[in-house]
This record gives structure tokens, C-alpha cells and sequence, in this order.
């Protein structure tokens, strides 16, 4: 077995998450971020299951590091727009999402 498979850590975490077992999957994605921590989809998964967990601020943080490797993530802006908007900046939501398109 390979348990510093980085995928498989993501994967993880994407059933937890589907299970809403945010925690979970919020650690899952850790451990993934752990072995390969310029896994973008990583990072914008983890934001995802930060935002059903309500912490908006870390969701943004997390969407912040996927757009950080790469760039032109459209799904990490729109779910940081996402993210901005449960927080009312309702500018920097608008901004975001513009970046998505």
C-alpha cells in the first residue's frame, strides 16, 4: 500500500465530504495537502467542505492557495465568490466571480 498516495488522500475526502462528514474530509484534504502541498484541487475541496462547516474566512483562505498554483481555477473563484458572498463582501464576491467567467 502507498499510504502517501496523495490522490487517494483526495479521494478520501471527496466521499467524506459526499457522506458530509466535513471534519473528516477537512482532514483528509490536510493529509493530501501534507504529502503534496501544491494540489490545487486539494486546496479548493478543502474550502468546499470549510464552507458546509460554515468557517467562510478559512474557506476563503483555502480557495485563496488553490488560485495561488493555479491561476485561472475558475471553480476555486466561483467558490471563493461563493465563500464572500455568505461573508457579505458582497464587492469582493462580485470581483470573484467575474474571474470565474
Amino acid at each position: 500500500m502507498q499510504p502517501d498516495y496523495h490522490y487517494a488522500w483526495e479521494n478520501k475526502g471527496v466521499a467524506l465530504k459526499n457522506l458530509e462528514r466535513y471534519e473528516q474530509a477537512v482532514a483528509a484534504y490536510e493529509k493530501a495537502l501534507e504529502i503534496q502541498p501544491d494540489y490545487y484541487y486539494a486546496w479548493n475541496n478543502k474550502g468546499i467542505a470549510l464552507g458546509e462547516l460554515e468557517k467562510y474566512e478559512q474557506a476563503v483562505a483555502a480557495y485563496e492557495k488553490a488560485l495561488e498554483i493555479q491561476p485561472d481555477f475558475h471553480y476555486a473563484w466561483n467558490n471563493k465568490g461563493n465563500a464572500l458572498r455568505k461573508l457579505e463582501r458582497y464587492e469582493q464576491a462580485v470581483a470573484a466571480c467575474e474571474k470565474a467567467l
